[in-house]
């Protein structure tokens, strides 16, 4: 759904603010209040939320430029367009000086004036939404990496996890932020409230008690779509079918992100926008992604922590504990001190980097181990060693009897509860196994590139909007054109295809599933026959778009 963007047009000629009106809202992108003074402007403006403010320059009691000045002190983000008969070269670097996006002189030919206007504000609308995404972005991003330190800080889970929720809040500047977890894990659709912040009051206080304290169910369709993974971001016409406890007090734009918790739904995070419509950008979208895992990550430390303090309570050593947990898991684990040195590592670790060595590593480095199976690093090979402040991520390689195998490591910093930093933790998991697969998927797939491109056949597979994304040289040489001419262009550009009128059996072929059929002349390419196309719909059952496949040849009598 294209989101409508409210324009704020201050003029004291009422016949040019009903000319402006109709002009920006006939494409149905905006919708336009208009005002006759400065005043009543500034008035509106305290109570609404506008995307874009056109003025006039010369108005009784308070001028354009005034205005402007007036506007600066409230929002020095919202675009300004100064739109006026007044075309003085001080009076236009004046009101750029001040602060307006854009001078446009009225006069001349209308439709050109209002096409020019409706692109300023169209342009200045999506330049200011750029700037302020990029800066939420950031926002949220400083967010993540202050939360990051907050549970690894040693504080409170229950008060940290509300800390981390106040401070995405005020990151994305939404009204209400509310982290839920499901009860009985993936296959219930009840959730409770497990933290909240809010920035305005949305609801009424019995209703707000029953949020915070009592279940709530969740939609099936919301459920499905949240096992998926996928950020759930809805207007105000789905949030209802979607989100039935905001029934209450229905938000305009809501923004769901799934929580994992060891690979499995823990739960979701909340975005709310009360008083106006929120289009999520990519970058947000991105950076919200990366704090919902953030948050999964921490729920899991801290579901681990809380296992291990009921595990203190039943053995007399927590280190004995540690060490009998640490061994029974095949992932490998071990904790160094600030000089690289090894405070702890598990069997499965000592196994697969020492191999062979009966020493105990404890209070050594590696280079004490000359015949370590390190064999190489994928990424940051020059790097000095050390303890860095966040976590990173890296794979590492090493050889062993049975072959090359690779490992795939997290460290995080390990502090102490004094908050101060004493070392660093790491865990890594061999995916030899996975990454053999992804190979063999990539194989497979170059197999069938060469079938393909070697086929007797023409073949072109298109995505969703009718894009060429492969074309085969049988393809291409009986459509006349060149691998060039042909990436990534809209087949209905290409005259063969659009002589043939083949778009609606595309459509069809999306729409119903099936094979379709069509037949096009050949003369238009110099070919001895017409051509034969069957189109085909190919399903992608890893849940991406579907794609199309066109098959071609010649269809002789």
């Amino acid at each position: 759904m294209t989101s409508e963007f409210r324009v704020l047009h201050v003029d004291d000629e009422p016949v040019i603010c009903d000319l402006t009106r109709h002009c920006l809202e006939k494409n149905g992108r905006f919708k336009v209040d208009v005002v006759n003074s400065a005043e009543e402007a500034l008035n509106l403006i305290k109570t609404g939320s506008y995307s874009c403010i056109i003025s006039d320059y010369e108005m009784p009691c308070m001028n354009g430029l005034d205005f402007l000045k007036a506007i600066r002190e409230i929002d020095s983000e919202i675009p300004f367009i100064l739109f006026s008969g007044r075309g003085r070269e001080a009076v236009i670097i004046d009101a750029i000086n001040t602060g307006a996006d854009f001078y446009i002189q009225k006069g001349g030919d209308a439709k050109a004036l209002f096409a020019e206007l409706n692109h300023k504000v169209e342009y200045a609308i999506e330049q200011r939404n750029t700037r302020l995404a990029l800066k939420r972005r950031d926002g949220i991003l400083e967010a993540v990496s202050l939360v990051a330190n907050l549970f690894l800080g040693g504080n409170s889970f229950n008060r940290t996890i509300q800390e981390a929720i106040t401070l995405f809040g005020l990151a994305t500047e939404v009204d209400a932020v509310r982290l839920f977890r499901l009860d009985g894990g993936e296959t219930t659709r009840v959730i409770h409230n497990v933290a909240s912040w809010i920035r305005i009051e949305v609801n009424s206080p019995d209703n707000e008690e029953k949020i915070r304290t009592q279940a709530l169910q969740v939609s099936e369709d919301l459920l499905r779509r949240l096992k998926m993974g996928e950020p759930v971001l809805m207007s105000s016409e789905e949030i209802i079918r979607l989100d039935p406890c905001l029934k209450e007090r229905p938000a305009k734009a809501v923004a769901i992100f799934s929580i994992f918790v060891d690979q499995s739904l823990w739960g979701m995070i909340r975005f709310a926008d009360f008083l106006s419509e929120r289009k999520w950008t990519g970058v947000e979208v991105d950076a919200l992604l990366a704090a919902s895992a953030m948050i999964g990550s921490a729920i899991q430390q801290d579901l681990m922590r809380m296992s291990l303090v009921r595990a203190k309570e039943e053995y007399a050593s927590m280190y004995a504990l540690m060490r009998r947990l640490c061994d029974s898991v095949p992932d490998l684990l071990w904790a160094k001190d600030m000089e690289d040195k090894y405070l702890f590592i598990n069997q499965a670790g000592s196994h697969y980097l020492h191999a062979g060595d009966t020493r105990d590593p404890v209070g050594k480095k590696d280079e004490d181990f000359p015949d370590r199976l390190i064999h190489a690093r994928t990424e940051d090979d020059d790097r000095s060693s050390g303890i860095r402040d966040l976590m990173e991520h890296e794979r590492i390689r090493i050889k062993k009897d049975s072959g090359q195998v690779i490992l795939d490591m997290t460290t995080v910093p390990l502090w102490n509860s004094e908050e101060e930093r004493i070392g660093s933790v790491t865990l890594g998991r061999d995916i030899t196994k996975y990454c053999r697969i992804e190979a063999r998927l990539r194989n497979e797939r170059e197999r069938y590139e060469k079938i393909i491109q070697n086929i007797h056949i023409g073949i072109i597979i298109l995505d969703r909007n009718e894009k060429i994304l492969v074309i085969n040289p049988r393809g291409l040489e009986l459509i006349g054109k060149t691998w060039e001419e042909c990436e990534g262009e809209d087949l209905r550009k290409i005259p063969v295809f659009r002589e043939m009128e083949i778009s609606p059996a595309i459509q069809e072929s999306l729409q119903s599933g099936k094979d379709i059929p069509v037949i096009g002349p050949g003369k238009l390419t110099g070919l001895p026959a017409d051509l034969h196309c069957m189109i085909h719909h190919l399903h992608q059952d890893n849940g991406d778009p579907a794609e199309i496949l066109i098959s071609l040849d010649l269809n002789y009598p």
